[in-house]
């Protein structure tokens, strides 16, 4: 069946013929024209392209349920909401129809039913049909944007639909539609989107759009992910490497109440870092308050950590030690280990010794804020991809072969939420590294002993000297 269009002379070609209709519209023009027969077809106006794409294509076979059906209708409505709804007429070799129709959060199929086999219920919120009870549930008022091929209703009108839910089956459901003062009824089926959609040519095409635009956001995701990583090393490079330094002192005193004075040691760079030490204080005289100062030879500054309440344990008389000292310039320094009887009272005349078994980290950086950066971009990035690629953006994902990545930066302001994301991420940096509200603190832990409880964070030094023999210097913690 042949129809030609009466003002631009367009050919369309259909594959099965079609009677009892009320009017055409031209898929190339979009000119509306009424009346029941190709002769008496009179041009009434022209309508817009579709504000939203549309899946099936004028006079494709559509295959459903075994069954073949060429599209011969294409329409679009708008409700008063603001919301689309799509729909597509099928006719089979046997002159049997099939309605298609999808929206903002729905697509499914439907069948003309005979109005007396529904039984509205004197509750008139509930209708009858095939034994089966349906509830209202919605109720739109709908008008026409656009249309192609053969249509069956006064397209100028407006329709109403009221939608009845199966109490049993919720994927079922009883479609009531007034329109030209008339009523029809449908008995509809929910289907599955990626179900519905495969049912169209078109939706091939989508797909491999889908991998276009999906391609280009892995391409922005690698790219977020490489300016994180190069923003982190340009905010912090001053801060990234670190420098160690290892040190195996003992003390000896005769007094409780001493302070003893460690090896020099040279903190290099250009920018003040935070000095960590980690490692074991051991002391035979016990409980025994330790204080340890970090002295700038060439200042004589002095940054003192703090007292702690030096414990021993019953294996080994060790205290594991850590002593954070925030913000340390460059240049040369010493430690001073402070030593006093813990229970206050006089000092004693004692053969005091100290052994200090440290390690010196200068520098270095906290990767725990980047980190969860890194996973926050890709996260960001999932969300934006899942509402890119979803089916209800198709029209936007059509457009796959001229999309350059300023126009899916644009898409829902992508753009600005990364610019958004780079600035917090460069701001909280920022913060932390000039800011000066910080503390030198210090913390003494109970070591492993030998009911294999306690810290075991602790640096270690040999038990035994070079050679294999006992060295009888240091602590001879297990």
């Amino acid at each position: 069946m042949d129809v030609i269009c009466k003002k631009c002379g367009h050919l369309h070609q259909f594959k099965i013929e079609v009677t009892d209709f009320s009017g055409f519209v031209c898929a190339n023009c979009h000119s509306y024209f009424k009346g029941s027969t190709l002769e008496t077809l009179t041009y009434v106006k022209e309508f817009s392209a579709p504000l939203v794409m549309q899946w099936a294509t004028l006079g494709e076979l559509v295959r459903f349920k075994k069954n073949s059906y060429w599209i011969i209708t294409k329409i679009q409505r708008y409700s008063k909401n603001g919301e689309y709804g799509n729909e597509f007429v099928g006719l089979n070799a046997n002159k049997e129809d099939i309605y298609f129709s999808d929206g903002v959060d729905y697509a499914c199929a439907l069948h003309t039913v005979e109005r007396d086999k529904v039984m509205l219920l004197p509750k008139g919120n509930t209708c009858k049909f095939n034994n089966r009870h349906y509830d209202l549930e919605y109720t739109e008022e709908q008008t026409v944007v656009y249309a192609e091929g053969f249509v069956f209703e006064d397209l100028q009108s407006t329709s109403t639909t009221n939608t009845y839910i199966q109490t049993v089956n919720e994927d079922r459901f009883i479609s009531q539609e007034f329109i030209d003062n008339d009523v029809q009824y449908y008995q509809g089926i929910y289907l599955d989107d990626e179900v519905y959609y495969k049912i169209f040519d078109s939706y091939n095409n989508y797909t491999a759009q889908k991998e276009v635009v999906g391609g280009k956001l892995r391409n922005i995701g690698v790219f977020a992910i490489l300016l994180l990583a190069a923003l982190f090393w340009f905010l912090n490079w001053g801060q990234i490497s670190k420098d160690e330094y290892k040190f195996d002192e003992k003390f000896s005193g005769k007094k409780t109440n001493s302070e003893f004075v460690g090896a020099s040691f040279e903190l290099k760079g250009d920018k003040p870092k935070k000095l960590v030490l980690n490692g074991i204080s051991e002391s035979k005289s016990h409980p025994i308050q330790l204080l340890v100062k970090l002295v700038n030879e060439k200042t004589n500054e002095i940054i003192e950590a703090g007292t702690a309440v030096h414990e021993n344990n019953d294996v080994n008389y060790a205290s594991g030690l850590t002593v954070d000292f925030c913000r340390i310039q460059p240049g040369i320094y010493h430690l001073v280990f402070a030593t006093s009887a813990a229970n206050g009272t006089a000092d004693m005349a004692v053969n005091f010794e100290l052994t200090e078994d440290y390690k010196l980290t200068y520098g270095g950086t906290g990767y725990t804020f980047f980190i969860l950066c890194l996973v926050g971009v890709v996260v960001l990035l999932g969300i934006f991809r899942y509402q890119i690629l979803s089916i209800k953006n198709k029209n936007f994902v059509a457009r796959a072969e001229g999309l350059g990545y300023f126009d899916i930066l644009k898409f829902d302001r992508l753009g600005i939420a990364l610019v958004a994301f780079f600035a917090f991420f460069v701001a909280v940096n920022l913060f932390v590294n000039s800011s000066r509200d910080c503390r030198t603190t210090m913390r003494t832990s109970t070591l492993e002993d030998h009911t294999y409880t306690g810290s075991r964070s602790h640096y270690r030094r040999s038990f035994y000297g070079s050679g294999g023999s006992y060295s009888g210097y240091g602590s001879g913690h297990k």
